[in-house]
């Protein structure tokens, strides 16, 4: 590197962390200042009749909006910026250099952008752009010029350490070198190093659903969070955070991007599981049973994993739909609505609503929607039937008045009229309160879970709904199944995803509950009625898909082709592929390929980015205590190498378990983790192979003591090739038997 290059860069690092500590500082004073106003304000006065209220709440809104500013200044402070790019617009032929980082910087004098977010749309000059003549697009319009440098910064604790000139021969230079590095932080810090085709699916149009098939390492979790923080940059002043929805397969996987989020500006992104956010939108606990079908699955068959799948499949969503019509057909009006003997709205001009009007709504919101319709007629009809009874009995009293008879008859005719007019009026006054309320309870309401149930009374209405598409015996089989279930007051994983879609067109998802954009990481295992069930519920496509079909290991109940998802469900969705994978060495990735050519489909074989390692070592033990030994001198000797995170993955919890009890009694530090378990700093941490989905460790040791994999058994392969993908840089393969791992 020139060394003037590096001094004025050092030089001007100096000077922007010099301005962020002013502006921080500026930022905190602030807040003391409004804290302090706040106290003065709020010390001898009712705050509801203080007349300083409504700008006390403006300036809360404005300093909350600060203190925004203020916590990503500080987080950026360490590394400012990552990158320059020296450019020329066409328009002014004035050189620019722009500096680029997490954040956004600007000088308060004359606003010039000291440091430009990664987000910001001229900040796509440093992912996409080559050295010569480029173009951009803002808002629309394009903008031309010429970048006459690219220079990546490494900024370490404030410290400038080192600084490239990027041409394509340093990119992957670059890359290989930030891929070396342990996996800690690697999600914080993968902004610096996004590629181009990474960078077109976080760029993807905002306002469309996108489906991205991912091979492992690929990069499909740091896509989806930094598409989240590019959403939030480009519409922050229409969204809240609060609005977008990630859903993770695992709490503990949750816990594992947790460490990213404030560092993209979406700490408050709602995050939850499926099944919790289901909960949440029902608005009641969903007790589950324990879910064995993937056990079942890995020794043969599973009847119950067979009619899982049934449960999450287009045909049942049909068959949920010809049940939510005859739902409704029950609650059709039979009789007109009255209010004593004036007839103000016929059955059929009810029903009309109810089948045709109101369809926007859920059934039952459009029952509540016809009350108010009842009232508001009962409401505008008010004086008309008043003053029908008024002039019938005026009427009466005119024909007393004029009575010729005795006089004490007519007296006594007049007083009965007034009587009887008086009680007439009494009561149609009463009617008019209650009849809205009278007439629809005859309407009778059930529960979503009620009605759920009752769906699995009959194998013949099961039949019917699904329109020959499902036998008798699969019928019978699911009522049954089913049944033994509720009887324990509790239900399956796969009843979730019905439970909702139900829910969702009887009921609603009240707005607090709803998203407005959603991001469903590891989303091949997710069945067609998960998600089809929750574009229902929160009435938007905006969804982003991340997932691997060939790490589908839930295949038996879970979507198996992209395009049906595409095409039934988001069909105004782009489909993205990755097939680079950034994780893995080439040795590593080489070995995992070869259980893709196992599996019975045609998946695209994984291209790992060129980045050599260690291959794949195997190593086999008699028993517990040698393998121990074996694990205790490869950790102590990885840790040497300056690895830090480190794995053993097994294929089963009984597995897992049996590891963790081998090395606890040799008093190693390790940790046994289970699904809602947050993931320990600096342990040597042993997994089943289901929960390790999505994870990465610098080292793994895939171990097998009484748990085979089959080559038969897709699923098995599945499990191995996400276990195998989980290694960076050191992949080792122990058991008692070599054949374990089918890969001899």
């Amino acid at each position: 590197m020139e060394e003037s290059a590096f001094q004025l860069e050092k030089e001007r690092l100096e000077f922007i962390k010099q301005y962020m500590r002013v502006v921080i500082d500026t930022a905190r004073t602030s807040k003391e200042q409004f804290l302090q106003k706040m106290k003065e304000t709020f010390e001898d006065t009712d705050w509801e009749e203080n007349t300083e209220y409504g700008q006390l709440l403006t300036t809360a809104a404005f300093y909350q909006m600060s203190n925004d500013e203020w916590e990503s200044l500080k987080r950026a402070l360490p590394k400012p910026y990552f990158a320059r790019v020296d450019f020329t617009p066409a328009d002014s032929g004035v050189s620019e250099r722009l500096y680029i980082g997490k954040t956004s910087l600007f000088q308060r004098d004359n606003q010039e952008q000291l440091i430009i977010d990664w987000r910001s749309p001229i900040a796509n000059l440093y992912y996409d752009g080559r050295l010569g003549h480029v173009s951009y697009t803002s808002e629309g319009e394009a903008y031309d010029g010429e970048i006459t440098l690219k220079r990546q910064l490494m900024i370490e604790d404030g410290e400038l350490t080192d600084l490239r000139d990027i041409d394509l021969t340093t990119v992957d230079e670059l890359l290989q070198e930030t891929l070396a590095k342990s996996s800690v932080s690697r999600l914080t810090e993968i902004v610096a190093t996004i590629q181009e085709e990474q960078n077109e699916i976080i760029r993807a149009d905002l306002n469309k659903p996108v489906i991205v098939q991912g091979a492992a390492g690929s990069g499909k979790t740091t896509i989806a969070l930094h598409r989240i923080s590019y959403f939030l940059y480009h519409y922050k002043d229409q969204f809240n955070p609060a609005d977008l929805l990630i859903l993770t397969p695992t709490a503990l996987f949750m816990d594992y991007i947790q460490e990213a989020l404030p560092e993209l500006g979406a700490e408050r992104v709602r995050q939850a599981t499926y099944a919790q956010y289901v909960e949440e939108a029902i608005g009641k606990k969903i007790p589950l049973v324990e879910d064995r079908k993937l056990i079942e699955v890995l020794g043969g068959e599973s009847a119950a994993a067979r009619l899982a799948g049934l449960k999450g499949s287009e045909l049942f969503q049909r068959i949920l739909d010809h049940y939510f019509e005859e739902i409704k057909s029950g609650l059709y009006f039979h009789e007109d609505f009255k209010v004593d003997s004036f007839k103000l709205y016929q059955a059929s001009q009810l029903n009309h609503l109810l089948t045709q009007e109101y369809t926007y709504l859920p059934l039952y919101k459009r029952l509540d929607k016809i009350k108010r319709v009842l009232q508001q007629q009962v409401k505008s009809h008010k004086d008309v039937m008043l003053k029908k009874i008024i002039a019938h009995y005026d009427a009466k009293m005119e024909k007393g008045l004029n009575f010729k008879g005795a006089e004490e008859k007519r007296k006594a005719y007049i007083s009965e009229v007034l009587k009887r007019k008086d009680l007439r009026l009494n009561h149609i006054k009463a009617e008019m309160r209650t009849a809205a309320t009278r007439y629809m309870k005859s309407i009778k309401k059930h529960d979503t879970f009620t009605h759920y149930k009752q769906l699995f009374t009959s194998p013949e209405r099961l039949c019917d709904y699904a329109q020959g598409m499902l036998s008798e015996t699969d019928a019978a089989d699911l009522c049954t199944y089913s049944q033994k279930i509720f009887a324990k007051k509790k239900y399956e994983a796969e009843d979730v995803g019905p439970l909702l879609y139900l829910h969702a067109k009887l009921y609603g998802i009240q707005p607090g509950q709803k998203a407005k954009n959603v991001v469903i990481d590891e989303a091949q295992d997710y069945s067609f009625l998960q998600i089809s069930a929750l574009k229902t519920a929160l009435e938007t496509d905006m969804f982003t898909l991340v997932g691997d079909l060939a790490q589908g290991i839930h295949s038996y109940r879970s979507i198996t082709s992209w395009q049906e998802v595409a095409e039934k469900i988001f069909p105004r969705a782009s489909y993205k592929e990755l097939k680079k994978s950034y994780r893995t060495t080439i040795e590593i990735m080489n070995e995992a390929n070869r259980l893709l050519e196992k599996l019975p489909y045609d998946f695209p074989i994984v291209e790992p980015i060129v980045r050599h390692g260690e291959a794949p070592q195997y190593f086999s033990f008699e028993k517990g205590e040698q393998w121990a030994e074996a694990v205790k001198a490869q950790t102590v000797k990885w840790r040497e190498e300056g690895f830090h995170t480190f794995a053993i993955i097994t294929k089963t919890a009984k597995d897992a378990k049996l590891a963790y009890q081998i090395l606890r009694k040799r008093n190693f530090a390790v940790s046994l983790l289970e699904e809602k378990m947050s993931i320990p700093k600096g342990k040597l941490i042993i997994l089943p192979s289901y929960l390790a989905k999505g994870l990465e460790f610098d080292c793994v040791i895939a171990f097998s003591h009484d748990e085979r994999y089959h080559e038969q058994n897709e699923t098995d392969l599945k499990l191995l090739y996400v276990t195998m993908t989980r290694a960076m840089h050191r992949l080792h393969l122990m058991s008692k038997e070599e054949r374990a791992f089918v890969l001899s």
